[in-house]
C-alpha cells in the first residue's frame, strides 16, 4: 500500500525538528562566542587604521589637486586667440604657466586656416606644439607625442566635423599611451561648436622621480608616530589591476585619481601590534568556531539528506510495485475473462470470436509492452542496453506501430490523426524496434492522460537535419515547473488527472534514454489545460 501525504507528513516534521534541535543551540553558541571574542579587541587598532586611511586620502587628493590646478591654469585658452592663431601669442600664453611635470603644450585647431601646420597631412587647421617654457616646437621631431595628442583629440575633431553642439567641459584625461599621458580641454565657440583643443602632455619621469617622493615626504607627518617607523609606503605602476577602495585591514592599496590612474599607492604595516595580535586571535578563534559549526551542520544535513533519500527511495519502490501490480492485473484479468468466454462457448458467431481474439491480442501486447519497459529499464540501469542502428524509414515504423496499436485505440474510443509531409521523408539512422517502443510509450501516455478527450495527433516532419515525430493529446497538460522532471525515473506529476492515471513511471525515462542514444532529443510543449505535445528529433542518415 502506498504511503499517503498524511503518513509522510510526520516523517518530514520529525526530520525538521531534529534539524532545528541541532541548529538553534549551535547558532546561539556561535553568537555568544562571537560577542565574547569581539569584546577582546582593542580600540587602538581602529584608530591606527583611520590614521593610515587619512594619510592615503591626503596623498591621493594632493596629487589630484596638483594636476587639476595645472590643467585649469594652462588650458584656459580664449577662442579668439585660436581664431587669430598667432604662434607668438600662444607661446606667450604657455610661457607664463606652471610647467612642472609637463613635457609639451599643444593646440590643435579644427578651423580651416592658412597658417601652416606642424604635422604633415592634417585635413583641417593646425597642430602646434610648445616646449614647457613656451617655445614653439616642430612636432615632426617626436612622432610618438604627436600621435598621442592627435588620438586624444580625435573625438573632439569628430564633434567639430559633425557640427555637434557642446557645452563647456572640464579637462579630460587620455592615458592610452602611458609614456605620453594627455590632459586636454575643448575650445568651444560662441555657437557652442568645437573649434579646437588645447592640451598638455605629462612628464611621467617627473611624476615618478620627483613629485611622488616629495609628496610622500611632505605628508609623512600624518602617520602616527608609533607607526611611522613601521609603515612601508610605496607607489608603483600596475596596469590592468583592479580598483578596490580602502579595505577594512591596516593595509591600504588604492589608485590615483584623475591622472596616472594605473598607478597605486600602497600603505602597509608588516609588523603586528598587540592590537593586531588580538584581532588575529579573534579572527582565528572565530574561524575555528565557524568551521566546527559548519562541519557539525554539514554532518546533520548529510544525515537528514540520507534519511530523506532512503525514505524517498522506499516510497518510490512501494509506488512502483503498486503501479506495476495494477498494470499487470488489468490485462491479465481481461485475458482471463475473454479466455473463459471462449472456453465456455459463450460466443454467438465468428465475429465475436474475432472480437475476443482482438481483445486478447491487444491486452497481451499491452502486457508485453509493460514487461519490455521493465526489462529495458533494468538493462539501462546496469549499462547493458545496446541499440542496433541502421538506415530505416521512420514513416514506415510509425505506420506499423499504429497498426499494432489499432485494437487498443479502438477499444478506448480514440481517434488518431496521422499527418505526414507531402514528400517522402529521408531515411534516419535508428534502431527500428527502439523507435517503435518510443512511439508506443508516447501513445500509451496520451491514452492515459487524455481525460475525456478522445483525439490523438501524430505528426511526421523534417527540421534542421532531423526527422521529427510528434505525439499530441488534449489532456490536462503539464505545469512548466514539472516539465523537466517528468523524464526522471518513477517520477509522477503530483496533482490532478495526471497523478490519478496509473503507470509505472518508466515510460518517459525510457523514451528519453532511447532518443538520446540515437543522438537526438525529446521536447515537451505543454500548458495546463491545453494538452501536451512530445516531439522526438532523430538524425537523418547521411548518404
Amino acid at each position: 500500500m502506498a504511503a499517503t501525504p498524511a503518513t509522510r507528513a510526520p516523517r518530514v516534521h520529525a526530520r525538521w525538528l531534529a534539524f532545528a534541535a541541532v541548529v538553534v543551540p549551535l547558532a546561539i553558541l556561535l553568537l555568544l562566542q562571537f560577542r565574547t571574542l569581539a569584546r577582546l579587541q582593542e580600540t587602538s587598532a581602529a584608530a591606527h587604521e583611520l590614521a593610515l586611511k587619512g594619510y592615503a586620502r591626503t596623498v591621493l587628493r594632493s596629487a589630484e589637486a596638483f594636476y587639476r590646478l595645472k590643467a585649469d591654469d594652462a588650458l584656459q585658452l580664449p577662442v579668439g586667440l585660436l581664431d587669430a592663431a598667432p604662434r607668438e601669442a600662444l607661446a606667450a600664453h604657455f610661457a607664463g604657466r606652471d610647467s612642472r611635470g609637463v613635457k609639451r603644450f599643444f593646440v590643435i585647431s579644427f578651423i580651416p586656416t592658412d597658417i601652416p601646420t606642424d604635422v604633415p597631412g592634417d585635413a583641417v587647421g593646425a597642430a602646434l606644439f610648445f616646449a614647457p617654457d613656451g617655445r614653439p616646437l616642430d612636432a615632426r621631431r617626436d612622432a610618438v607625442e604627436t600621435r598621442a595628442a592627435r588620438f586624444a583629440a580625435a573625438p573632439w575633431e569628430l564633434a567639430a566635423r559633425e557640427a555637434t553642439e557642446v557645452r563647456s567641459r572640464p579637462p579630460a584625461v587620455d592615458e592610452q599611451d602611458p609614456d605620453n599621458r594627455v590632459i586636454l580641454r575643448p575650445i568651444i565657440g560662441a555657437d557652442s561648436h568645437v573649434r579646437g583643443v588645447v592640451g598638455l602632455i605629462l612628464d611621467t619621469a617627473y611624476f615618478r622621480d620627483h613629485y611622488i617622493p616629495e609628496l610622500l615626504q611632505a605628508e609623512n607627518t600624518l602617520i602616527p608616530a608609533p607607526l611611522r617607523d613601521h609603515v612601508v609606503v610605496s607607489v608603483a605602476q600596475r596596469p590592468g589591476s583592479s580598483v578596490p577602495t580602502h579595505t577594512d585591514s591596516a593595509d591600504i592599496d588604492a589608485p590615483f585619481r584623475f591622472v596616472f590612474t594605473d598607478w597605486r599607492l600602497s600603505v602597509r604595516n608588516p609588523s603586528l601590534t598587540p592590537a593586531e595580535w588580538e584581532r588575529w586571535s579573534f579572527l582565528t578563534n572565530l574561524a575555528l568556531s565557524l568551521g566546527l559549526g559548519a562541519v557539525l551542520l554539514g554532518a546533520v544535513l548529510l544525515a537528514l539528506r540520507s534519511a530523506a533519500r532512503a525514505t524517498q527511495l522506499s516510497q518510490m519502490k512501494t509506488d512502483f510495485v503498486s503501479s506495476v501490480s495494477h498494470e499487470l492485473r488489468t490485462p491479465l484479468a481481461s485475458i482471463r475473462v475473454f479466455g473463459e468466454f471462449l472456453r465456455l462457448g459463450r460466443v454467438s458467431g465468428p465475429e465475436k470470436i474475432r472480437e475476443y481474439g482482438e481483445y486478447i491480442e491487444a491486452e497481451s501486447r499491452r502486457l508485453t509492452q509493460l514487461v519490455n519497459n521493465i526489462l529495458d529499464f533494468s538493462k539501462i540501469e546496469s549499462g547493458q542496453k545496446r541499440y542496433n542502428l541502421e538506415r530505416a524509414d521512420v514513416e514506415q515504423i510509425v505506420g506499423e506501430t499504429l497498426r499494432t496499436f489499432e485494437v487498443r485505440l479502438k477499444q478506448d474510443g480514440f481517434v488518431v490523426d496521422l499527418r505526414a509531409t507531402p514528400t517522402p521523408l529521408p531515411p534516419a539512422w535508428v534502431d527500428p524496434p527502439a523507435i517503435a517502443q518510443v512511439l508506443t510509450n508516447l501513445l500509451d501516455n496520451a491514452i492515459k492522460y487524455s481525460g475525456e478527450a478522445r483525439h490523438i495527433g501524430v505528426t511526421l516532419g523534417r527540421q534542421n537535419g532531423f526527422v521529427t515525430l510528434a505525439v499530441s493529446d488534449q489532456g490536462p497538460g503539464i505545469p512548466v515547473a514539472e516539465q523537466e522532471r517528468i523524464f526522471e525515473k518513477f517520477y509522477r506529476v503530483g496533482n490532478g488527472l495526471v497523478h490519478d492515471a496509473k503507470g509505472s513511471g518508466l515510460g518517459l525515462a525510457i523514451v528519453k534514454h532511447i532518443v538520446e542514444a540515437h543522438r537526438g532529443r525529446v521536447i515537451v510543449d505543454s500548458r495546463p489545460g491545453a494538452g501536451c505535445t512530445f516531439t522526438v528529433e532523430l538524425p537523418i542518415h547521411a548518404e
